[in-house]
């Protein structure tokens, strides 16, 4: 008979005495001050692109188990992004007291648990807490690299559009080509556009926000607080970030506003009332 490894996370078994499909069934986990870590729900939707959103839950009448990771959510993510040896995992907490919360239909109860740390290691509870606040930092940058990303590409689709609705208008037409040109400038620096397939950064490389997703891995690789170099990287990824961070602010705020300028000077109408 072959011989089963443990669980690699914090078990967590809960009955319910009765369950319908029509129920609500929650479960968070907090930090003992109650602050959300992770929840977990039957109700929730599916949503890749955003790890902060509860995950799905499995539920049944009678025993239920869940194995939590003891992760915190990853960072937030945007549809066909392909990162380089980079797994999208949150930091793990730090050894401590938690609480676990189920409500079932409104009606919660509440325990705590103990994480505790590996008792082979010299590890001091502030390497921990250094570890953690690092990789906190390090995953909100990704997700703010990210979210520019996002930001651009939602600009962009209402540009198509308006370049759609615009064919015979030279003037438009050389504003939004203008205007495209510029944000992909950006884009490009904060995301590698070519990278269409797990091969492609073998060729075409990495930009700003993978080479701070691969801090990110790399630095959790063990139970150890950061070190000086990835710290300083950290700081200069950080500086580059920022600067196209304000350099699309400021173009955002600049074009934006010219393009709908000329729209509305030339009383192009987006949608037709002629259906």
């Amino acid at each position: 008979m072959v011989g089963k490894n443990h669980p690699d996370g914090v078990i967590i078994n809960y009955v319910l005495n009765k369950y319908q499909e029509s129920d609500s069934v929650q479960l968070d986990i907090l930090q003992k001050d109650g602050s959300l870590i992770q929840s977990f729900s039957n109700n929730a939707k599916s949503d890749k692109l955003n790890p902060s959103e509860a995950k799905s839950l499995k539920v049944k009448a009678g025993g239920n188990k869940l194995v939590w990771d003891m992760r915190y959510p990853g960072f937030k993510t945007f549809e066909g992004m392909i990162f380089y040896s980079s797994p999208n995992e949150g930091p793990k907490v730090t050894p401590g007291t938690y609480q676990l919360k189920l409500t079932v239909n409104g009606t919660s109860k509440e325990q705590e648990f103990k994480i505790i740390k590996d008792p082979r290691l010299p590890n001091t509870q502030s390497d921990y807490q250094e570890q953690f606040d690092f990789l906190i930092a390090v995953r909100d940058q990704v997700s703010k690299a990210n979210e520019a990303i996002i930001k651009i590409r939602s600009i962009q689709k209402d540009l198509k559009y308006l370049k759609e609705k615009t064919k015979d208008n030279d003037a438009i037409q050389r504003l939004v080509s203008d205007y495209e040109t510029e944000l992909s400038i950006i884009e490009n620096n904060i995301h590698m556009t070519k990278n269409q397939s797990r091969q492609d950064p073998l060729n075409y490389g990495i930009r700003i926000n993978n080479r701070i997703a691969f801090l990110l891995a790399d630095s959790q690789r063990g139970d150890f607080p950061p070190t000086q170099q990835a710290k300083q990287f950290f700081k200069e990824i950080t500086d580059e970030l920022n600067v196209e961070l304000k350099n699309l602010s400021h173009l955002i705020d600049k074009q934006t506003e010219i393009v709908n300028s000329k729209v509305k000077l030339e009383d192009i109408k987006m949608i037709s009332s002629e259906q």
